[in-house]
């Protein structure tokens, strides 16, 4: 860990990439799949990673229910930790809506790199007003995904979401939702998504780390006809996370 100042330094000369992982009962969850995702993220500007002793040491000397681990380089790789809630994402009615702000293309900035001050992502927040998330479109106006959020639509028993050639990022909710949805036999579609297609959803649901699976209630104006069977896998998911750890 390093001083304040040395971190404020490093970050107006260099890039920061980040992981933000949830604790179950004390333990964090997927800290194998946000370690090596996080190698990716460090991959893509050349920057040799951490070992995982050393990210495995951040996490663990810094549990919380979220826990949010950055790495700054400007020459030398150095990291601080952000412990946080989960309080800020705990809403009874969730609305979404989409964006006019365009996801960047895949060709120019990589969607699974996730480094702090992205510039679609930060300028797409700063469209939310009272949403709990907005959905961006990628360059060829497919759906892709929320801020901070993956999405799925529910449709004739089907569940679909967008494919990560669809300019995503490789949410590890997301990745553990579809193989929990798998495994208790749901038909689950991965493909690009055109945006009209979620205004005709039996249900829409939004996953992230902070809460695992989020029924959505309202899209735009819009009020989504139920959430039962979202709320249900919700609750169904929560317990399937914890028998994992």
């Amino acid at each position: 860990m390093h001083q304040t100042s040395e971190i404020l330094e490093a970050l107006t000369r260099g890039i920061a990439v980040y992981e933000t992982l949830r604790t179950y009962n004390g333990k964090p969850f997927a800290i194998d799949e946000h370690y090596r995702r996080l190698c990716k993220s460090l991959g893509y500007l050349k920057i040799e990673p951490p070992t995982y002793k050393e990210f495995e040491k951040l996490v663990y000397d810094n549990l919380s229910e979220r826990i949010r681990v950055v790495y700054v380089y400007d020459g030398r790789l150095i990291s601080y930790v952000l412990q946080e809630s989960t309080e800020s994402f705990e809403v009874n009615y969730v609305k979404v809506d989409f964006t006019t702000v365009r996801r960047a293309d895949a060709s120019s900035i990589p969607p699974d790199l996730k480094s702090i001050g992205r510039p679609d992502i930060y300028l797409a927040r700063l469209t939310k007003g009272d949403n709990y998330d907005v959905l961006l479109l990628g360059s060829k106006g497919q759906l892709c995904e929320g801020t901070f959020s993956n999405v799925f639509l529910v449709k004739n028993n089907k569940i679909v979401t967008p494919s990560l050639d669809s300019g995503i990022l490789d949410g590890i909710t997301r990745m553990y939702v579809i193989k929990f949805l798998k495994e208790k036999g749901h038909n689950v579609e991965e493909r690009y998504v055109e945006p009209f297609e979620i205004f005709y959803a039996d249900e829409v649901f939004l996953t992230h780390t902070s809460r695992g699976i989020v029924p959505v209630h309202q899209i735009g104006t819009l009020k989504t006809l139920s959430t039962n069977f979202s709320e249900n896998l919700a609750k169904e998911f929560e317990e399937y996370v914890k028998c994992l750890l």
